[in-house]
């Protein structure tokens, strides 16, 4: 797209949005309101977002540093980053932390991970909304910004509800993935959630030092196929590299390594497709969000204009039945919530249950065997040391055990969970329906069909914290040391053989306790969400029905006036979305 082009659709776009934004049908919504000033601001100040999207323990943050070639965010092994970082252009090093409460703090950059990490900011416990990065970096100016979401699918729920909020925020993406494991279930759920949203992602497959070539080409080949068909697009841009080497490389200054990580191949087509492009890609993404908004207003419209063509006894009787019937709906639906608790906790009950008395058939024996085997080599060690020997023992077979069931036991109730609420969405969205229908009836409406997200039960993972284990020595230590080893050694093997029982058996009961908890968290939460779709359905047709009603018992000029500025809002609505159709074809070029 020439320079021409470009400024004339940009004009076009903000001419729309302003338009737009005139419209009284908007300056009655104040949701409608503050979400196209937002899409103002973005188009007058040129800001363009890049998120970096992916599972957890991808590396999304090692791949921002590695872009910097420093340091400048926290990582760790485990689900690390809980909070949006947004790094932004500035002329010297700025942190700032804002809070849910609209307080703002300035902090240094040693102690950003008491506010950005799930480990000291556990659940968000400190309240923190954003955190702000300005940072003097050429990749940074002329408005771009890079933001660090939280991964999804980790084990906890709350990170990856911040990452899906955010992403219709920004503009373009870049999706992470790693060589091994391939791309998950739960990763492709989440692509296919938020491909709308973006208006080009661009995809890259992580820590590639890690596989061996053949193994790494084969999980390309992998993910490429199943990503362009989940995307429903073939030719997408992927990119291979390791932001661990590239990061090395720049802090080292050692080319090999550099050349090895494939950051500067990333870079510099990166530095193509956004960073020089990034007004055109910004244009599209403005455009993706605009249509939305279009389609909301022409339904409130619609539902009004179509209310005032009745009578007000007819007007009044029609929106005394629909709430009638929405109150039946709302009721079958907590109905069926009470129905989709119940089915989890049976979950929990019986599946749960019935697997952890499996494991201890099968792995009770098996660690038995073991303990017998570490005594008969170790007994010739002091009670103290044996004690000790044995705690390290202890904790690495009981650990190892449940860490490999867990995994297992993670996907078997995330299949199980994800076949329950599936049926429980599409319940849903039937319920949704009948909420639409019962408006096209009684007023003659042509409302959108709502579809439900029913990719939660893809994404819920649970925690597993294990407790490291400690002997208590000091009870019987200071005594069998002072015993003959012969006696000393029976009572220390008698006590380590009902500990090894003891210890097992509270990690069975902590680890159903935890997958319980995790899981009906995780349906409580996914109920409330459709229970809140749910009555802004029902909620947005009964003020349009009183609005209309208020209209209607005015007089019969007043009517006709509203009735014309409707028609002659819908007029424009029109002729705003005829024109972004025509442009969109043209920005789509771009990718």
């Amino acid at each position: 797209m020439n320079m021409e082009l470009k400024n004339s659709k940009a004009i076009e776009i903000e001419n729309c949005l302003n338009t737009l934004n005139s419209l009284s049908a908007v300056k009655l919504n104040d949701s409608l309101i503050k979400r196209i000033s937002v899409l103002q601001d973005r188009f007058k100040n040129k800001t363009f977002q890049l998120v970096i999207l992916g599972q957890f323990k991808r590396g999304k943050t090692s791949l921002i540093n590695s872009l910097f070639g420093e340091d400048l965010l926290p990582t760790a092994i485990v689900p690390l980053t809980s909070i949006i970082t947004i790094i932004k252009y500035g002329k010297k090093e700025k942190i700032t932390v804002s809070f849910l409460d609209g307080k703002e703090i300035e902090i240094k950059r040693s102690i950003l991970s008491d506010y950005i990490t799930e480990s000291k900011n556990p659940k968000n416990e400190k309240g923190v909304d954003q955190v702000t990065f300005e940072y003097p970096s050429d990749y940074l100016k002329n408005g771009v910004q890079i933001i660090d979401t939280p991964g999804v699918g980790s084990v906890y729920k709350h990170n990856t509800d911040v990452a899906y909020e955010f992403v219709p925020k920004a503009d373009a993406g870049v999706f992470v993935v790693t060589a091994d494991p391939p791309i998950s279930d739960s990763e492709l759920q989440f692509l296919k959630s938020i491909k709308d949203y973006l208006a080009k992602i661009i995809f890259v497959q992580n820590k590639i030092d890690q596989v061996e070539e053949k193994d790494r080409l084969e999980s390309l080949e992998f993910t490429k196929k199943v990503i362009e068909e989940t995307v429903g697009k073939k030719g997408l841009q992927f990119y291979q590299l390791s932001a661990k080497l590239g990061l090395e490389g720049k802090k080292e200054q050692n080319q090999k390594k550099l050349d090895k990580s494939k950051i500067l191949t990333f870079e510099d087509n990166l530095n193509q497709l956004f960073i020089k492009r990034k007004e055109q890609v910004l244009l599209l993404s403005i455009v993706y969000k605009l249509l939305p908004l279009i389609h909301e207003v022409e339904l409130g419209l619609q539902i009004e204009k179509q209310a005032l063509q009745l009578s007000v006894d007819e007007l009044k009787e029609k929106a005394k039945i629909f709430n009638k019937e929405a109150e039946k709906i709302k009721q079958e639906k907590e109905d069926d919530s009470y129905i989709l608790q119940g089915q989890a906790e049976r979950l929990t009950k019986q599946v749960l249950i019935d697997d952890i008395e499996t494991l201890k058939e099968k792995t009770i024996p098996q660690l038995m065997e073991s303990f017998e085997t570490f005594f008969k080599e170790k007994q010739h060690l002091p009670g103290q040391e044996l004690s000790k020997q044995f705690d390290a023992f202890l904790e690495k077979s009981v650990k190892n055990i449940f860490n490999n069931w867990r995994k297992e036991e993670e996907q078997k109730l995330q299949e199980s969970l994800k076949s329950i609420i599936t049926r429980f969405s599409d319940q849903t969205n039937q319920y949704i329906q009948r909420v639409v229908e019962l408006s096209a009836n009684l007023f003659n409406l042509k409302l959108q069909k709502f579809q439900a997200d029913s990719a939660l039960a893809e994404e819920i993972e649970f925690k597993f914290a294990f407790d490291e284990y400690q002997v208590d020595i000091d009870l019987y230590t200071p005594v069998v040391t002072r015993l003959p080893k012969f006696i000393s050694n029976k009572l220390l093997y008698n006590k380590m053989k009902d500990d090894v029982l003891q210890q097992f058996d509270r990690h069975c009961g902590r680890s159903r306790y935890d997958f319980h908890e995790r899981l009906m968290k995780s349906v409580y939460e996914y109920i409330a969400q459709l229970d809140e779709t749910l009555e802004h359905t029902i909620t947005g047709i009964e003020k349009a029905l009183v609005r209309a009603l208020s209209e209607k018992e005015r007089k019969e000029e007043y009517q006709d006036k509203v009735k014309a500025e409707i028609e002659g809002q819908e007029t424009t609505l029109a002729e705003i979305r005829n024109k972004i159709e025509e442009i969109t074809p043209q920005l789509r070029e771009l990718n």
